[in-house]
Parts: structure tokens; sequence; C-alpha cells
């Protein structure tokens, strides 16, 4: 195998991949890329774990096909360290990769490209093409609440959803709960998926190299609205941009019922400016209970108090005009657990439906943008 490369195209390859191997594996190929030269001007670089695998092409001047497998980590340092310009890669006995730009040399072990893991292929699946920044921000209003615990998989993922025409994704930790769900222009393939955590991080990523790059080509005058194509195959998720895939191996486990946790009805609506909301439950959970987050929220017409008490650390109270001109209320919260919510949003203001002071709380935001849903459980204080 034997090619030329330049190192801003090579550097983009492996930046797309070399996250995704895993080091950490009893399978030493799994802390590889995969280098495979294809076709006479492409490069097809590949990373996995079993769970997640990552593919990119990259322009190349093949003069010899092959592959070769080569310590991700190392090979993206290397690349990364190397001024602009021509890179010549070549594999010589025992797999040993050679790197050369100009007086710049390097020699690295590399392994059979055969004996690495072949990634899923997802055939002749239909995609469905959406809006990267769509799915981008569905992502941003409901990573909080999803749980990174591997051992309980049905909560550790996020539910993804294509319904006719809407795109919907819903996460929770059993604590609280948070789904958002946009309308589109067109008809949308149906489609429901548990994608784990994991691939999740990795989908975020894609979705902001299709935004860095349409916002490159825009600023070069050509308007690109950046898109990213996903579809489902043999227990597997796929999702395109250009010349990049990503597969995430889906959980096999059943997502909670979320329409049964969301609460149909209230009986008091709290309209209240979200950055003071913020800024007053930061100030309040200061001398919080470290171990219960918790505080307290009394509500009367025109006015929330927030109270926090720690007999260790002392007690805060802080009073909000809101809108409100119902019964009076109080009710307790895990401090931290409002927060998340509030800070995944961007509206001036926000509206928090109760109906008891043991029933869940369900944050929305007020005006018009992409449809959330935050349930957050209330807790004894």
């Amino acid at each position: 195998m034997e090619l030329t490369i330049q190192q801003r195209d090579f550097l983009r390859g492996l930046a797309r991949t070399h996250g995704v191997a895993d080091r950490k594996s009893s399978m030493p190929i799994l802390s590889n890329v995969l280098l495979s030269a294809e076709a006479p001007e492409r490069l097809r670089l590949s990373a996995t774990d079993l769970y997640l695998g990552v593919t990119a092409l990259a322009p190349a001047s093949i003069q010899r096909g092959g592959s070769v497998a080569v310590a991700a980590r190392t090979l993206f340092d290397i690349v990364k360290a190397l001024p602009e310009g021509e890179i010549t890669l070549r594999v010589g006995e025992n797999q040993a990769v050679m790197l050369e730009q100009g007086k710049i040399k390097y020699k690295v072990p590399g392994l059979l490209g055969d004996d690495f893991p072949p990634l899923p292929n997802p055939g002749e699946v239909d995609f469905a093409t959406l809006d990267a920044a769509l799915v981008g921000e569905l992502i941003g209003l409901t990573s909080y609440s999803m749980l990174s615990d591997d051992t309980r998989p049905h909560l550790a993922g996020a539910l993804f959803e294509g319904d006719g025409k809407l795109v919907r994704m819903v996460t929770t930790d059993g604590h609280r709960l948070s789904k958002a769900e946009a309308k589109l222009d067109g008809e949308l393939l149906n489609f429901s998926m548990l994608v784990p955590h994991k691939g999740v991080a990795e989908l975020k990523r894609v979705i902001e190299d299709a935004k860095a790059e349409a916002k490159a080509l825009s600023k070069s005058g050509e308007e690109v609205q950046a898109k990213v194509a996903v579809g489902v195959a043999a227990g597997n998720a796929f999702f395109r941009h250009g010349d990049l895939q990503l597969s995430v191996k889906l959980a096999e486990e059943q997502f909670p019922p979320y329409d049964k946790v969301i609460p149909q009805q209230h009986s008091k609506t709290i309209i209240a400016g979200r950055d003071k909301l913020i800024a007053t439950l930061k100030r309040i959970s200061l001398v919080a209970s470290d171990k219960s987050g918790g505080v307290q929220l009394h509500i009367e017409p025109g006015v929330l108090r927030i109270v926090s008490q720690n007999p260790d650390v002392g007690e805060g109270t802080e009073e909000l005009d809101v809108d409100y001109a119902g019964d009076n209320i109080s009710i307790g919260f895990n401090a931290r657990y409002l927060l998340d919510a509030l800070n995944a949003l961007s509206h001036d203001e926000v509206a928090l439906e109760l109906s008891g002071e043991l029933d869940p709380g369900v944050l929305r935001p007020v005006g018009e943008g992409t449809s959330f849903v935050g349930v957050i459980m209330p807790m004894r204080i």
C-alpha cells in the first residue's frame, strides 16, 4: 500500500474517526484506525468499538492499493503535528507504516487490515434526510435527562422517533423526563429507535461537522443547509453526512412509556422569566443539602418564593415576581433538575405547570419554536 495525501485532508479524516477507537478494549485491534486505499483517488478511514462505527473518505493519490490498521491516537497526533503539505504513506514489511513529509520521517507499527472487524452495512435501506441543526437542537433539549449508567440500558440513551411530519427525541433517568419534537415541511419515514448515550454523543459530533461545513460553504457565497440522513437496518442506526457515516448498535431494551409519565392535566400555571429564575435557583441552592439538593417553592398570586434550609450550612430565601393568580401551593424539587431543564432552553419565559405537592411538575417554554416538555418529580423536604 502506497499513497500521497494532503495533511489537512488526512487530519480531517482522522479527526472524524479516531475518537471512536477503543483504547481500553481487550481486543488490541480496536484501538486502531483502518486505512483502506480503495480507489485511485480515495482513502477510506474506519474505526469501531463494536458498538459504534465511523467511516470517512479523504481524497488521496493511490499508487498501490491495500489496507492497514494503525494505532488511532498515535497516527492522529503525528498528522496533527505535521505542517500543511503532501504526506507520503507506505506500508512495508511486517505491516510497518512509513510516513514522510520532506525531511520528516516516521515509522510506526501496523496490523493486517484483514484482521479489522467489519463495520455494519446499511445495504439498500431507505434514509430520511433531516435538518442537521434541528437534530442538534433536539439533542441539546433532551440530553441532560439521559442516564449514562450502562447497567440500565433502557434509560441510558435517547428514544429517537420519526412520525409522519414530526421528529421527536425523548430521554429519562427515572427522576425527570424531557421530550422535544418539531414539525417538518414534508413527510418523514416512520422510525423508532433507542440510541445509546455514546451514540448520541457521536451523533452530536456528526451534527457539528455538518453545520461547520455548511457554514464554511455559506461564507464562500453558496447558501447551504446542513443535512443528516437517518436510516435503520438490522439492529443498527445509520447517520450520514457527505462522506461520513456513523453506525450505532441500538439498545434492544424497551424505553419506558413516556406518554404515561407526562401529566395530561394541571390546575396551576406559573409563568416566570427564565434568566431570573435560573439566577435565583443558583443563589438559593448554595445552601441546599449536598445530598438532596432540594429547594422549596412557595407560590402565591404574583409571587414565587424559593427557600432552602440546611442546618449544617444555613438557609436562603428569595422572591420572584411571576404571572400567577391561583391558589397557594408549596412543592419541593431538586434544584439541579430544575436548572438543567431551564438551561437547555433559550426562551425568555417559561411556564411551570403544577397540580399538587406530590404530583410531577412540568416545564414548558413560552413562545414559538421546537415543542418541549420537561417533567420533574417532586421531593419531600
